[in-house]
C-alpha cells in the first residue's frame, strides 16, 4: 500500500501543473519567510495586545515613538509582501511554464503579471483615472488564483510562442527578435485577461466572492453546532490548502461573538471556565487544539521534520520558520516546505485538526477538560493556548501536550514519505536535466 502511494505521489508530482507549482513555491519561499518573520514581530512582539509585549512591559520602558515605528514599519513589510504575493506568483508560474516548453520564459512571467492585473482591476470603481483594483486578487489568500493566471499564461506561450532557449548574452538584433516573437502570445494572455477583468465587474463575481466569504465569518461567529462548523472548517481547510485562504480566515476570525461573551462572563463571575454555558465552540475548540502554530497543524509538521530528518533542504525551512510559527505564523512554513498543493500532506492537514477537536470536544463533556472562556494574547504559542483560555487549569496542558505529541506520532508516516518522494522527484529533475545525482 505505501509504495501504491508513493508511486501515485511521485506521478502527481511530475504532472506538468504541480511541477509549475512547486517550482514556483520554491521561488516564493524566501519571500514567504521573511514576510512571516515580520508578522510575527508585528503581531506577536510589537502589538500592545501580544504575550511577549505584555512579558517583557514595552509600554513601561521602550518610548511610544520607537514601539510605534516598530509596529508600523512591520506591518508595512507584511502588507507589502503579503497584499501583492499574487504578482510574484503569477510571474514565476508563467515563468516556469514557459521554460518546460522551451519557450521565452521572461516575458511570459511579464505576460502573466500583466493578466492578473487586468483581472483585478476595478472597470466599474475609476475615479479621474487613477489606478483601481481589487487587492484581494493580489494577496496571498488568492495563491491559487494567480498561480493558474500563470500556469495558462506559460500555456498561451506553448501554443502561439516560438521555441526559445536562454542564452547568457544576447546582442541587442537577437533581444529585437525576441519582443517580436512574443508579440502574439502576449497581447492573446491581455486580452483574455481583459476580457476576465470586465466579466468578473460586470457578473459581480467580487459581490458574489464577498457574501461567500462573509457567510464563512458569520458562522465561525455565530455556530455552537459542531455538526455544522466541522464541514465548514473541512472545507476551509481543503480551500486554504488549494491557495484559497479567504474562508479558513473568515471561519475562525471570530473570537468576541456573543457565544463567547456569554462564557467569558460566565467565567469571570464564577472563577471557573469549567461550566460554561457553551462549551462547544467551533471557534475556541479550534483555536485552543486545532491550530497549533497555524492552521493543519503547522508547528506539529516543523517539530517532526527537525527532530526524524537530518539532511534535506526542507530542514533549513523548518528552522527559518520555527519561530514565526511557534507564536502563530505559519505563511514561511505552508508555502516553504511547501504543504500548500502538496498531495501528500493533504489528508492530514485536513483531518487532523478536526480530530484534535473532537477529542477534546469528547474531554469536556466527560468533565475531564474545562472549555476554553479566557481572551488570550495575540501571538501566544499553540500548545499553550487551551492552557491561558482556561486560566491555567492544568488539565487542559497537560491534555495539549498529550495531544502535541500524538499529532506528530501521526505526521511521522507523512514526513518520512515526503522526504521520500523529494528524494525521487530530484533525481528525476537531475537526470532530465542532463545532471549526475550526487547523494
Amino acid at each position: 500500500m505505501e509504495k501504491i502511494i508513493f508511486k501515485t505521489i511521485v506521478r502527481l508530482r511530475r504532472l506538468a501543473f504541480f511541477r509549475v507549482a512547486d517550482r514556483t513555491l520554491m521561488m516564493l519561499m524566501p519571500l514567504a519567510v521573511v514576510g512571516s518573520i515580520f508578522q510575527f514581530l508585528w503581531q506577536s512582539v510589537f502589538s500592545p495586545t501580544s504575550l511577549i509585549s505584555n512579558i517583557f512591559y514595552f509600554d513601561k520602558w521602550l518610548p511610544d515613538h520607537l514601539f510605534n515605528a516598530a509596529w508600523y514599519s512591520c506591518q508595512g513589510v507584511t502588507s507589502v509582501i503579503f497584499g501583492t504575493f499574487g504578482l510574484f506568483t503569477a510571474y514565476f508560474s508563467a515563468q516556469y511554464t514557459a521554460r518546460l516548453y522551451q519557450k521565452d520564459a521572461q516575458m511570459a512571467g511579464v505576460s502573466g503579471m500583466l493578466a492578473l492585473l487586468l483581472c483585478a482591476y476595478r472597470f466599474r470603481d475609476t475615479r479621474d483615472f487613477q489606478l483601481s483594483f481589487n487587492w484581494r486578487f493580489l494577496n496571498i489568500n488568492s495563491f491559487l488564483f494567480a498561480l493558474l493566471i500563470g500556469f495558462g499564461t506559460g500555456l498561451i506561450f506553448r501554443l502561439l510562442g516560438v521555441e526559445y532557449h536562454h542564452r547568457h548574452t544576447e546582442s541587442a538584433q537577437q533581444i529585437k527578435q525576441r519582443a517580436f516573437d512574443s508579440f502574439r502570445p502576449m497581447l492573446a494572455t491581455w486580452v483574455i485577461g481583459l476580457i476576465v477583468g470586465i466579466l468578473t465587474s460586470l457578473v459581480h463575481v467580487r459581490v458574489v466572492a464577498t457574501n461567500f466569504y462573509q457567510f464563512f465569518q458569520n458562522q465561525g461567529q455565530n455556530n455552537l453546532n459542531l455538526g455544522v462548523f466541522i464541514p465548514l472548517l473541512l472545507l476551509a481547510l481543503l480551500l486554504n490548502w488549494l491557495g484559497i485562504g479567504q474562508p479558513l480566515a473568515s471561519l475562525t476570525a471570530g473570537s468576541d461573538s456573543a457565544t463567547n461573551v456569554a462564557n467569558l462572563n460566565y467565567a469571570l463571575t464564577h472563577g471557573s471556565s469549567w461550566n460554561v454555558p457553551n462549551p462547544y465552540i467551533g471557534n475556541s475548540l479550534y483555536q485552543s487544539y486545532g491550530k497549533f502554530g497555524g492552521s493543519g497543524l503547522t508547528l506539529v509538521l516543523l517539530i517532526g521534520i527537525l527532530i526524524f530528518i537530518k539532511k534535506s533542504s526542507i530542514v533549513k525551512v523548518a528552522r527559518w520558520s520555527f519561530i514565526p510559527t511557534l507564536f502563530g505564523s505559519n505563511q514561511g512554513a505552508f508555502l516553504g516546505i511547501p504543504i500548500m498543493l502538496n498531495p501528500l500532506f493533504l489528508f492530514p492537514y485536513v483531518i487532523l485538526p478536526v480530530m484534535n477537536m473532537l477529542l477534546a470536544a469528547s474531554m469536556i463533556a466527560v468533565h475531564l477538560v474545562p472549555a476554553s472562556a479566557y481572551n488570550v494574547l495575540s501571538g501566544t504559542p499553540g500548545p499553550l493556548v487551551a492552557f491561558i483560555a482556561t486560566n491555567g487549569t492544568w488539565q487542559a496542558l497537560v491534555f495539549s501536550m498529550l495531544l502535541f505529541a500524538l499529532d506528530i506520532l501521526l505526521y511521522l508516516p507523512i514526513i518520512k514519505m515526503s522526504k521520500d518522494v523529494q528524494d525521487e522527484i530530484d533525481l528525476l529533475n537531475d537526470k532530465e536535466a542532463g545532471y549526475k545525482h550526487v547523494k
